[in-house]
């Protein structure tokens, strides 16, 4: 999940200050040890020092032990939450100090990335997963903390959503199986809606931009009444989506009724991609005497990349997508550069042009600003150029 990490961070202006909250798996032996491997794991990948915010047991906790992690919380503006159990981190969580920080962080601004128990808990409606799939109780829910109702958001979290580890036995549905899903979905309220999500997959919610972003190696669903609406990797979609089941609305319903809109989207991402391959000339292969500076050129190479992309999201075809497709490789340096053919003398030569992305990306990297770091990586990659970073430096190399 570092590529979410990364993404997240990178939308964090100046230093990271990351925090780790261990209540989830507090009432294990080794609660300190996942604390550990947290802290080690982010040293290692992006030279960063989570600290630790320790509330293991609220009814044991003393008050210097409460004031300390609610300080820890109030100065992080990342925060980290993960495995453990559902139950026990809402039993700790609801109506602590520590809740009403990250209430607070969260409203401040701050980036609250919870995984697995720690999703669960920060659902309305909280799914037990040990007591029913290991103890036997019968399917139901429990009051969640909550986190997102104050933005209007009533959400059944359900990590693992495609979990296959029953093998015989169906494992689906963050363990429960279809018909456990099924009897759990009747006891909702109307008001609620199922986000179910995939194994290393994460389901970004941007609070600010009111959009949402699927990332990782599968998809998430949006679950109602029965009826679900699912989202790829790569997709971006409104907020609005995870708000129709507080209108008693099936989920997608707004898609019929948003044809309009999508065909405006078309018809603006035409528009852009028209205009950029319009400067394309000037910006790449103008050879004057006064040569574009090469951050303007890097601008426009990611500027391009991004319209594209979003055409292909947004499902646009034809012979205008397929030029900017060209016209991207091109300018990185796979297939022809210039006009007329690769030997016209006022072709741009790529390999400076690569090498100069390179160098933003090293420099990127230091500053800590993984998501571009990881844009432009991603962006090569897609367009045939592989980078291998090594103990002296990157390389590159196309592929075959």
């Amino acid at each position: 999940m570092s590529r979410v990490y990364r993404a997240v961070m990178g939308k964090i202006s100046g230093p990271v200050k990351g925090v780790f909250l261990d209540t989830p798996a507090g009432f294990q032996l080794n609660a300190d040890e996942i604390s550990a491997r947290a802290v080690a794991y982010f040293r290692h990948h992006f030279q960063i020092e989570l600290g630790v915010a320790s509330f293991k047991n609220a009814r044991e906790a003393g008050e210097g032990e409460r004031e300390e992690a609610v300080a820890r919380i109030e100065a992080a503006n990342f925060i980290l939450a993960g495995p453990g159990s559902p139950t026990y981190t809402v039993r700790n969580w609801l109506d602590s100090p520590l809740l009403e920080a990250l209430h607070r962080r969260l409203a401040g601004g701050a980036h609250l990335v919870f995984a697995s128990a720690a999703a669960i808990a920060a659902s309305s409606h909280a799914l037990p997963v040990y007591e029913i799939y290991k103890v036997g109780e019968d399917p139901h829910w429990v009051r969640g903390i909550d986190i997102l109702g104050s933005c209007g958001l009533e959400l059944a979290v359900m990590p693992h959503w495609n979990n296959a580890e029953g093998g015989t036995h169906d494992t689906r549905f963050c363990f429960m199986g279809e018909p456990r899903l099924r009897l759990l979905e009747r006891q909702l309220p109307a008001s609620a809606l199922i986000l179910g999500i995939d194994e290393y997959t994460a389901c970004l919610i941007d609070l600010a931009r009111h959009e949402c972003r699927v990332m990782g190696a599968g998809g998430i669903v949006l679950r109602w009444q029965g009826r679900e609406r699912t989202f790829s990797s790569g997709t971006i979609f409104s907020l609005e989506e995870l708000r129709v089941g507080a209108r008693g609305e099936r989920p997608g319903a707004q898609q019929q009724a948003s044809g309009a809109d999508r065909a405006t989207e078309q018809a603006a991402v035409s528009e852009r991609l028209r205009k950029l391959l319009g400067k394309s000339g000037q910006l790449l292969w103008n050879r004057g005497e006064k040569e574009m500076e090469a951050v303007v050129r890097l601008a426009y190479l990611l500027d391009l990349a991004r319209t594209v992309e979003r055409a292909r999201k947004i499902g646009m075809e034809g012979d205008l997508l397929v030029q900017a497709e060209e016209r991207l490789r091109e300018a990185m340096g796979v297939g022809p550069i210039g006009p007329g053919s690769p030997s016209s003398p006022s072709a741009l030569d790529p390999v400076p042009l690569l090498e100069l992305l390179i160098e933003v990306r090293s420099r990127l990297r230091q500053a800590r600003e993984w998501g571009l770091a990881d844009e432009i990586r991603q962006r090569l990659t897609s367009l045939g150029v592989i980078l291998e970073d090594r103990v002296e430096g990157t390389h590159w190399r196309l592929t075959t």
